[in-house]
């Protein structure tokens, strides 16, 4: 399993924000963000730059483990990149993890491409799916980026998951516009998940970022019956890594 970094932090999205947890971040992602503003996605060094020095590289189950055995904390995010491009490795991870510590708690966050039996041992699926506004236009990857970004079949089969109560679901989408809003609610339409469900997040990899789109995040939140999430972890690191 190819993975970028190991660490203990703050999930700082989501439902789960505040939670002490242990990260696992893999390398690699089959997208390449580029919003609006110019941004790339905050892990760039695992979809655009996959090969940077930094990243750990190939890393056994059992290493994994030993790590996170120096934390012990009860919450465990495998993120990426993107983790579910590994779902072979990914399945047999999150079911040592499950064996080792029956308490413990395990988010996988995906941008809802791929499926696989890792669903049968995640307490809590984290997608965000990518929309319009993260095509990276007249790049190399353009093409690429808007023919994978999409997966309707995986997303409606995840959220059957969730309607049959075999995992919990959250559906995270970076705000920049109300043509977002306006794609959700067709994706609402083709795969059937529930407003109480969305988080919209501020767009940003810095704080200033983020203090400048709040607001109007905030405010398609309550108009559309959204819930809203920060990014604690920007907020207060930064866009650093391992945090």
């Amino acid at each position: 399993m190819k993975i970028s970094e190991l660490f203990y932090s703050i999930q700082g999205e989501g439902k789960r924000t505040g939670s002490p947890s242990f990260f696992i971040r893999t390398n690699h992602c089959n997208l390449r963000c580029k919003f609006p503003g110019g941004n790339l996605c905050d892990t760039s060094y695992t979809s655009w730059f996959p090969d940077d020095d930094k990243n750990i590289g190939e890393v056994e189950i059992s290493d994994i483990l030993n790590e996170y055995r120096k934390f012990n904390c009860s919450d465990i995010v495998i993120s990426g990149g993107e983790p579910t491009m590994y779902a072979s490795e990914l399945s047999k991870l999150c079911k040592e993890l499950k064996y080792n510590n029956e308490d413990v708690f395990i988010t996988v966050e995906t941008n809802g491409t791929y499926s696989g039996e890792f669903v049968n041992y995640v307490d809590l699926l984290s997608i965000s799916p990518k929309l319009s506004s993260s095509v990276p236009y007249e790049t190399a990857h353009e093409k690429m980026h808007e023919k994978n970004r999409i997966n309707t079949d995986v997303l409606r089969k995840f959220n059957s998951l969730k309607e049959d109560g075999k995992i919990d679901i959250q559906w995270k989408f970076v705000f920049t516009s109300d043509d977002d809003v306006r794609e959700i609610k067709e994706l609402q339409e083709q795969t059937g998940f529930k407003n109480r469900d969305v988080y919209l997040m501020p767009e940003g990899i810095t704080a200033e970022d983020l203090n400048k789109n709040r607001s109007g995040t905030i405010e398609a939140c309550m108009q559309n019956h959204f819930n809203y999430t920060d990014r604690i972890h920007i907020l207060v690191w930064g866009n650093s890594r391992g945090k």
